[in-house]
């Protein structure tokens, strides 16, 4: 079978990626895949080298980079039959390990021959008429918008100075459960972790159809800081005032409009609706359920009072053709608290 190899030559140096390429190529001809590389940069390009791949009628592509190069060609992929294989070859590679995927290339090129293939799901950001972005880890709304998405602690701290200290944010969710709360900062998680492994939804799954979203009432400056501090390393605080909740689709709404990013791509500012594309990404990977095995979801305490002031629904018509959309149900939102210690 032909695949399209699609690699990012600026994710390593320059000797180590085509030593590692030539390995790759030759482990997965081994294996009876017909490899056509394509060598793509920047790495944005990826996205539409990928559905040009579907187009040529490949069955399987292969990522070969970091995370920013493998999540380029996710967007290309979504919605379609088309299964992603991904070798982890760049400074960040979050998205291979949280799919349990193996660093060592030989490891890595074995799983995508064994075919063990995965759906999962993708959020989706609309922030202005007609313009979708698409995510697989996290969407933020307020100050890691700005910084990068909390990898960069220093910069995150010059940050601070010139941050709002209590902007109003309006969210609903599932178009039914409507909160008002003070926070410089919401987190809109697919995924456990972020960046370089900074832990910040460890209930988060890429297969149970719904988003995690945190907020952070109360918070100073100096605490957000030390929180997402401790979050590095695969650290995780359990702080009690951290609002946790779950939900299909989020809409947020602030006064004054804070920044939006999602993936580390910066997307402006204001009024953001974000949803789920549930089981829109074909992924060979080796977890079953990778994110978390046991979603908690039952026994969630009910949602805060809903704010008083009504938001109007986002329109988020797009002539971008992003995919199919399925599983759009609407559910109640959960509120969970979660604790220190998780429990088996």
């Amino acid at each position: 079978m032909h695949v399209k190899l699609i690699t990012n030559p600026g994710a390593e140096k320059a000797s180590e990626s085509a030593d590692n390429l030539k390995l790759v190529t030759g482990y997965l001809e081994k294996s009876g895949l017909k490899v056509d590389v394509a060598f793509v940069w920047p790495k944005e390009e990826n996205t539409s080298i990928a559905r040009q791949a579907i187009k040529d009628g490949y069955k399987l592509v292969i990522a070969m980079g970091g995370d920013g190069a493998i999540e380029a060609v996710m967007r290309g992929l979504i919605g379609s039959k088309v299964r992603l294989g991904i070798i982890p070859a760049g400074i960040e590679n979050n998205i291979a390990t949280s799919l349990g995927i193996p660093k060592d290339l030989q490891e890595a090129c074995a799983l995508i021959a064994s075919d063990n293939t995965l759906k999962l799901d993708m959020g989706q950001v609309s922030i202005r008429k007609g313009k979708k972005f698409v995510f697989f880890e996290m969407a933020t709304i307020g100050l890691s918008a700005v910084t990068g998405e909390l990898s960069g602690i220093k910069g995150t701290e010059m940050t601070f100075v010139n941050q709002e200290s209590k902007p109003e944010v309006f969210l609903t969710l599932d178009d039914e459960s409507k909160i008002e709360v003070e926070t410089m900062l919401v987190t809109v998680s697919n995924t456990p972790a972020i960046g370089e492994n900074f832990l910040v939804a460890p209930d988060a799954s890429m297969q149970d159809g719904l988003l995690d979203v945190s907020v952070y009432p109360d918070f100073g400056k100096v605490e957000l800081l030390r929180y997402y501090a401790v979050a590095m390393n695969g650290g995780y605080s359990g702080n009690e005032k951290v609002q946790h909740y779950q939900a299909r689709k989020v809409k947020v709404k602030s006064s004054p409009k804070l920044d939006v990013a999602a993936d580390g791509v910066e997307l402006g500012e204001g009024t953001v609706t974000i949803k789920i594309r549930k089981g829109t990404l074909r992924v060979i990977a080796t977890e079953k359920n990778p994110g978390n095995e046991s979603p908690q979801k039952d026994g969630a305490n009910a949602a805060p009072v809903p704010a008083q002031d009504p938001i109007e629904i986002l329109d988020t018509s797009a002539s971008q053709n992003v995919g199919t959309d399925p599983g759009d149900e609407s559910v109640i939102a959960q509120k969970k608290h979660m604790p220190q210690e998780k429990s088996n």
